[in-house]
Formats: C-alpha cells, structure tokens, sequence
C-alpha cells in the first residue's frame, strides 16, 4: 500500500530530524486486528491513533519491543527480516512512517510520567527474623544484629520460630533472651505457643474462615512439610501497617558493596549479576561494607511512591538513554503514584538457588567472569561462594527470593503459600496480578547469605526443572490482566476464584496443564541455552561451549518426553500419579479458603495491633 490510510515497506517517507542524542522508540501496548490477507488494523492504546499496515511490517514490529533509537531498529530489521534482503534504507522509512502515526512508544514518554514525584509519609518498620530448627545461625545473626546501631528506630523486632524440636526452641528462646540484655531494643519471641494463641484467637473470631485459615497458618496441616510460607505469612499477620523486613536465619545483618563498578543511576533492565570466589574464606575477605546497615537500605524507599524513590534513587532527572534496550511494554504500565511494596537485596555467599544452572540467565559480562574463574567453571558454581545481585538500584517489575527482603504491609498485600519452595515466586505473581502498575526496587548491596549445612549441587545434575509451585506461578501469571482496574482485594479475589475453577477440573485436564506449563518453561530456558551458545563461540572456553551443548540437547530431548507429576522432586515413595492429582486438587481448594478469608484475618490482626 502507498495511501496516506496505510503502511507497507514501499511506503517512501523521510521522518523530521532530530537533533542530539536519538530519541528512542518500541512497538508496544497496541491491539492488532486482522482484516484480510493484505493489512491488520493497528491500534495504539495508550493515544488511540489506528492505522492499516502489512502483515510483514506488523511482524518485523514485533521484535522491535525493546526501547531503541529508530537506526538501531532498522539495522536490527535490515539483518533479520528475511524480505528486506538487507535494506536498511527501506526499513527506516517504514519506522519512520509508523512513528509518524504515532504507534510507536516514545521513551521520553516514560522518562515525563516517572520523573512525577509524590514523597509520602512513611509507616513505621517492624524487623522479623524467620527460623527453623537452626539455632547456631539465630544465634550468628543475633550477633550481627547487635553491631548495628539503628535498631532502636524499628517498632518492633521479633523470631518468628517454626522450629520442629522442642531443644531448639528452648534454644532461639534463650538466644531472644541473651539479645534482650544487650540490645537497645527488645526483641519479641514468637513460638510454637504464641502462634497457638494466634490461631485460636482468629478461628474464634472468623469461624465461618476457619478452614482458609488453618491452611494458612496452622502447622498441624503441613505436618512433616517445609513451611517457609507459613513463618513469612506470621511476619504479615504480625506487621498490620507497617513496613515488615524479614530476614532468613542464616545471613548476617551487614550489607556488602557489589564487587563490580556500577552506575549511579537506576536500572531498569532488570539485570543481575554475578562474580565468583574459590571459597568461604576469600569471599567474605573481599567483602566491603556499604555506609549504612541494610535495614536502614530497605526503609529507606520502601513505601515510597514509584517516583519519589526513583528520583531519590536516581540522584537526577531521569534520562531517556537510561531506557535503553528495555522492555517497553513492562515501563509503559509503571504508575508513578504507585508504592514501592517490595524491596530486596542481593546474596553474598549461597545464592539461594535450588541447582547450579542459574548461570544460563546471566549476561556476557558475569558469564565471562565465569568462565575465567580461577577455579574453574563447574567449581565456581559447586562451591556456592558467589556475588549475585545489582551494582546500582534497579527496578524489577516482579518480586523473587530475597534473604533479606522489605514489604510495605500498610497496603493489602497477599498471604504466602504455606508450604514447599517457591513461596516467594507465588507471592510475586500475586503481587503483580493486585499491584500491576507498579514495581520493586532491588538495593545495589547484598547481604551475606551463609548456610551452615551442606548444600551440595552439581554442575551434572539435571538441567530441566520438574513441576512445584514455580509452574503454578507461570499459569497465573499468563493471567494477568492488565487492564483490569478493581481494587487489589478483588484481583485478590480473582486468584481464589481462579484457584477454584483448577480444583473443579478433571484429571485428565490437570495433567494436560502439568505438562503444557511444564514444556512452556522448558522451551523458554531452550530458548536462553540457545541464544547463550551462539554467543559463546566468542568465549574461549569449551567448557561453557560445552555445557550448553548438554543444556539444549538434554532441553530438547525432555520437551519429547510426556512429562507427569511423579518426577517433582521430593514426591514421596509409593504416590500415584491419581493421588498427586488428588493432593493439588486439595491444595488448590484450600488455597482458595484462605485468599477469601485472608482480608478478614487481616483486619482482625490490624484491630489488635499484631500483639
């Protein structure tokens, strides 16, 4: 097409000139509507401009979602797009055009909507530290605790035990106590009895949400199981109206620089990074203490609203450059009203993860510090002794594990799943459903995360992940809708129902569910392994070349498999595939029970203050 109604690559046009720095654009945010075999209607949500184009421009514009300058989109379409036979010229006159139409996003847009600052009057801070069965490590943080000098300024410090031995709780108990006589601020216990007396109080309160809450926090439902969603939900109950950061047992209070050099500025690439140390001892030697304690770092922006922190954080105006080669679609929802709810940090030591094969996600400059360990590669990862985090504020659009981690519970925020791994990926879906115009900030300093018993991963062990909560958090957040504009208690409320509707499905239709977000996460870290190996040619090491060799045939050969539940790790011996099935479906219906009656919980602790 040639007319001023549409747009094809014959379309000739020459877009005004800019002066300075070039702007940056994306395609993003707009509907597509299919007409004929000859143009879609485009229309651009955020202006309501529409416009006829190609099918070929419509597809080259889909990979053009990230914020580029309009010659870098062209030198992109000119090398992949089949039918422009390498000419970029004609690829800039069709960029230029759908610009003009304006169905492009431009990142000085976003810059002007964020640089809006509303500084808040903040809620006060309560510091939770969460435990099981791991006295020796309350006891090293406790320690650490002590050394800083801030913690009178908190509301309230409090252990939140989930021990399962009776010697161990006498011991956090003892260790509350010892804390006691030295510190400038006591330290509340919170055990096995007083989440009795808890539970009591809200069963009798809510006895219509008598089976929502005990799936929520009574332990005797989750015998035998690991509860980590079930202490960090107490933390919730616990901080009505204020602002929780939750520490896990095994870290150290202090908050350690990140050893690489980083920009001021924030990012909004989301990117972390990682470098790797021999062992223990060298890497807490090469630690450098950030100026001020990371309780102080997280309350510093948490609560805050998105703009407010992001011009504190940023020290300046926001910049268009600062924009580059970001997701366009995920900014261009950023409300700058919107509280900061979560803050996290980065690991200084264990990185937290469930197997070594993280590396795959990181970028080129992490990768190579990989692959030139002294140590070699498979040892760098085996020996979790490693850096994992942000050199400079940036903003994440979803919340994911954190030792150390800031929620601003003076808005309604979401239970945790009581039980198994994966707790903290459900409640960053969830966050996302309820809150999704706005985001994280992840502090550019790490805290030492360093476990006291062995954890062993090797670099041989499987590379695709079988099933857990992690798939659940994928189905619900291909969900999300993000145009919905009810209050966050009833997309809250949207969760249960959707929980529900899964109870009521059949078998058959849950396994099928299983094994399509099943094969959905294995094809995208396919997708990564690949993109990873073409850019590994450039890496002298055959090690790296050769893992993720290993990683897209064993990838590729798994997504050939009929995958079931029975291969989630840690399914008991003996369990059927019927019984799995039967067990989600009840965990699916108990789930639901405790989202309905979470908003009264929650009002019921607020009115007594969380003592």
């Amino acid at each position: 097409m040639s007319n001023d109604s549409g747009i094809s690559y014959s379309y000739s046009t020459t877009g005004p000139a800019s002066a300075g720095a070039p702007a940056l654009y994306a395609f993003a945010n707009c509907e597509l509507v299919p007409v004929d075999h000859a143009v879609t209607l485009v229309i651009n949500r955020d202006n309501g401009k529409q416009q006829l184009i190609s099918p070929q421009v419509v597809d080259a514009l889909k990979t053009c979602t990230t914020f580029r300058s309009l010659d870098a989109h062209a030198d992109q379409l000119a090398r992949t797009r089949p039918e422009l036979k390498g000419n970029r010229a004609l690829a800039m006159q069709a960029l230029e055009q759908v610009r003009d139409a304006g169905l492009l996003l431009a990142a000085g847009t976003i810059r002007e909507r964020l640089g809006a600052a509303d500084e808040r009057q903040l809620a006060p801070t309560r510091v939770f530290v969460i435990t099981c069965d791991r006295p020796d490590a309350v006891e090293r943080l406790l320690e650490s605790l002590l050394r800083i000098g801030t913690l009178a300024r908190h509301d309230a410090l409090t252990l939140v035990d989930d021990s399962r031995d009776p010697a161990n709780r006498a011991a956090n108990r003892d260790a509350v106590e010892r804390f006691n006589l030295r510190s400038a601020k006591d330290m509340r216990y919170f055990g096995a009895g007083e989440q009795a007396t808890l539970l009591e109080q809200l069963v009798s309160a809510l006895p219509e949400h008598e089976a929502g809450i005990r799936f929520l926090i009574d332990p005797a439902r989750w015998e035998g199981r690991k509860t980590y969603g079930r202490s960090r939900t107490l933390c919730l109950l616990l901080s009505m109206g204020c602002r929780a950061i939750v520490m896990d047992d095994d870290i150290l209070c202090e908050a350690v620089l990140p050893p690489i050099p980083g920009d001021d500025r924030v990012s909004f690439s989301g990117e972390r990074k990682a470098a790797f140390y021999p062992d223990r001892e060298s890497l807490m030697a090469a630690r450098r203490p950030a100026p001020e304690d990371p309780l102080t770092g997280h309350a510093r922006c948490l609560g805050q609203s998105l703009g407010s922190a992001l011009t504190s954080l940023n020290g300046a105006a926001l910049e268009e450059a600062q924009f580059g080669d970001c997701n366009a679609a995920m900014l261009n929802v950023l409300d700058p009203t919107a509280p900061i709810l979560v803050t996290q940090c980065g690991s200084w030591g264990d990185p937290g993860t469930g197997s070594v094969h993280w590396a795959v996600h990181l970028g080129e400059d992490s990768i190579e510090r990989l692959v030139n360990a002294p140590q070699g590669m498979a040892a760098a990862l085996e020996s979790r002794s490693s850096w994992l985090g942000c050199a400079q504020p940036t903003l994440h659009k979803m919340a994911f594990m954190s030792q150390m981690t800031g929620l601003d519970n003076s808005h309604f925020l979401p239970p945790y799943f009581p039980a198994f791994r994966g707790e903290d990926l459900l409640f960053g879906t969830m966050l996302e459903a309820m809150y999704h115009r706005g985001a994280l900030v992840e502090c550019p300093w790490a805290v030492p995360h360093l476990p006291l018993d062995e954890r062993r991963h090797s670099i041989r062990d499987p590379i695709a992940n079988a099933g857990g909560i992690g798939l659940f958090s994928r189905y619900l957040t291909s969900r999300i809708d993000y145009e919905d504009a009810s209050n966050p208690a009833g997309r809250l409320q949207h969760i249960a129902d959707d929980a529900r509707r899964l109870a009521a499905r059949s078998d058959a239709d849950l396994l099928l569910d299983y094994r399509r977000e099943q094969a959905k996460s294995e094809a995208e870290t396919l997708a990564l392994a690949r993109a990873q190996l073409s850019r590994a040619q450039e890496l002298p090491s055959m090690n790296w070349q050769g893992y993720l060799s290993r990683a897209v045939e064993e990838l590729g050969s798994s997504l050939q498999r009929r995958h079931s539940p029975m291969e989630i790790r840690g399914v008991p011996e003996g369990a059927t595939e019927e019984g799995l099935v039967a067990e989600f479906r009840g965990f699916a219906e108990g789930w639901a029970a405790a989202l309905e009656a979470w908003p009264a919980a929650r009002e019921v602790c607020q009115a007594t203050g969380g003592r």
